[in-house]
């Protein structure tokens, strides 16, 4: 049975309902730990916070897509995903 990598990817906004993750699946045989994490570009932001000053965070990019941040969730096999 495969084993995959799993990444859980959290979306930018506030009101994604059921999509606010994302997760992502790696097989073991084809990348290690290090090189899934890498697969996510991390990127530099700013929000506008209530005091009308900017903070920078971190966010990541993958497939084109940005996420606020991602976790490595561990390893799963084929039944578990």
């Amino acid at each position: 049975m495969t084993k995959y990598h799993v990444i859980s990817a959290k979306r930018m906004g506030r009101n994604n309902g059921d999509r606010t993750y994302e997760y992502f699946f790696f097989p073991i045989d084809k990348y290690d730990k290090e090189e899934v994490i890498a697969q996510f570009r991390p990127i530099q932001k700013e929000t506008l916070k209530n005091n009308n000053r900017w903070y920078p965070y971190t966010a990541y990019e993958y497939d084109g897509e940005t996420f606020y941040s991602i976790q490595y969730s561990g390893i799963a096999d084929e039944s578990e995903i």
